[in-house]
């Protein structure tokens, strides 16, 4: 890629130097991008029982962007600390203006005294006519994935959310941490409230150590678009299809579902995936204790916001202790109950009810098994 102009220099020095506002409850913690260094320093691998190296965290698709390369997951399913005090959540989404997606327009914007948001009804060429070439290419795509965001994700956003350690019962602290490596370092980009299988799984294998990103598929409140189908074709591929729950003969949709499967070389359940709860709202406010029956669910906003954010073939490391994996909480003490325990010894995942997905190898995705289930004309995108 070719370096910014001349022009781009002073302006890249200004942002540099700019201190962004708090974003939410989770910048008071005294290191949000902790999270995303459990990889590196808590999980271990099952194949060495040494952390990951900082390099398995970087996605191995050449052809993506090079900020998309180096994006991955990290789900902490410890509802408690070490003591057994149930944690809470905290959310974090950072700002639009501080996502790497936009290096061109944030310089134009802090020119300009505005934020990002308000560059969108704009073209390429009134915002920098002197640009030509591959620059100019580059500022349109970012346009575009601006204006995609913010009709496909962005008008779903809520407020963070921020939970207690004991809420309703539950014991909550459950987190999925959106992550990026800049200049080497780990960086938190988003932190949402999750929740895992609510039968507690065998360590590192139900859920593998470090999984892959395998499908990213849609939901049915949204029309998929050209746009759509062309940020997929740069994030590594995607499909317009929606992916149903059998539940007993009654379909119901999983928006925004994204299949993930063990690494090569690891044990793990191969038909979980990360999406929407159905209905997309957080019933009984279970949110943030382990309550699935296998897959990684999200809230609406955030659910879309991981389909956008998330290249296939990201990295997927999923990280908990047993004794702090628990259900239950004491509101009055802040400590963990004991936690339920299940008739069997395996957790039950979304394989039983859900139609394979593509597999790594690039090979064509199969339709719904449940074609009653409303969804647009699937589009896959993995070459």
């Amino acid at each position: 890629m070719r370096a910014f102009p001349s022009f781009f220099l002073p302006i890249m020095t200004l942002i540099l130097l700019a201190s962004p506002a708090p974003l939410s409850a989770a910048d008071a913690a005294p290191d949000p991008n902790a999270a995303c260094r459990i990889p590196f320093e808590t999980l271990k691998d099952s194949k060495t029982g040494e952390p990951f190296l900082l390099s398995a965290a970087r996605n191995e698709n050449a052809k993506l962007p090079e900020n998309a390369r180096q994006r991955y997951i990290v789900a902490d399913l410890n509802s408690t600390d070490e003591d057994g005090n149930c944690r809470g959540v905290a959310e974090y989404f950072s700002r639009v203006d501080d996502l790497s997606e936009f290096p061109r327009l944030r310089a134009i914007a802090t020119a300009r005294n505005t934020d990002i948001a308000a560059l969108a009804k704009q073209d390429a060429k009134s915002l920098a006519p002197e640009l030509t070439g591959e620059d100019a290419v580059a500022l349109a795509l970012e346009l575009e994935d601006l204006r995609n965001y913010l009709e496909q994700v962005d008008r779903f956003k809520t407020e963070p959310v921020s939970k207690p350690g004991v809420f309703n019962g539950y014991c909550v602290g459950q987190t999925l941490n959106f992550c990026e490596l800049v200049d080497g370092q780990p960086k938190l980009v988003y932190r949402f409230v999750t929740s895992s299988s609510r039968a507690p799984p065998p360590l590192y294998r139900y859920y593998a150590p470090i999984n892959v990103i395998n499908t990213r598929n849609w939901s049915g409140d949204r029309v998929y678009g050209a746009a759509d189908a062309r940020r997929d074709a740069r994030m590594g591929g995607g499909d317009a299809r929606i992916i149903p729950f059998h539940n007993g003969g009654n379909p119901i949709a999983m928006p925004n579902f994204m299949h993930f499967l063990p690494a090569p070389g690891y044990t793990g359940e191969t038909g979980n995936g990360i999406h929407e709860i159905a209905g997309g709202l957080d019933s009984g406010g279970t949110f943030g204790a382990p309550v699935s029956l296998g897959c990684i669910r999200l809230n609406k906003f955030q659910a879309k916001l991981a389909r956008w954010w998330i290249p296939r073939q990201a990295k997927f490391f999923v990280y908990f202790e047993p004794n702090r994996y628990r259900h239950f909480g004491d509101a009055a003490t802040g400590k963990a109950k004991d936690s339920y325990t299940p008739t069997t010894s395996t957790s039950v995942s979304a394989a039983d009810w859900v139609r394979p997905a593509e597999e790594l190898d690039g090979r064509r995705p199969e339709r719904s098994a449940f074609p009653d289930l409303p969804f647009f004309p699937w589009l896959a995108l993995t070459r």
